[in-house]
């Protein structure tokens, strides 16, 4: 079964989002990726990779507001460091906008 999460966007600016899927359990290694769009207060459910590439090794975002284009990425590359952990032990990831920043925190959904 491929890997699914529920992804939130809790913040006032519609974003585009990138999945950047491991290959397998290393890091190092990458299986490709996925894209889709998150408008503002939306929430959606993604499917990602397949039986065996179920991990992510990171997420991409872009969003446009104010005439300016702000992008944020989070990689991982260590296995079991925290974003890792984040990332691949809960199945709901949201995003924030605070300070002129997007913020990613994730959870655990029923």
């Amino acid at each position: 079964m491929a890997g699914r999460k529920l992804f939130t966007n809790a913040s006032p600016y519609s974003m585009a989002i990138t999945l950047v899927i491991r290959a397998s359990e290393d890091p190092r290694n990458q299986a490709g990726t996925k894209e889709f769009t998150l408008n503002s207060k939306q929430s959606q459910w993604q499917d990602y990779g397949d039986n065996i590439n179920i991990y992510l090794n990171g997420i991409k975002l872009a969003a446009m507001f104010n005439g300016q284009m702000l992008g944020q990425q989070y990689v991982v590359i260590v296995r079991g460091s925290s974003l890792d952990n984040q990332l691949n032990t809960r199945n709901g990831v949201d995003f924030a906008f605070a300070s002129g920043n997007f913020t990613l925190s994730t959870r655990q959904v029923n």
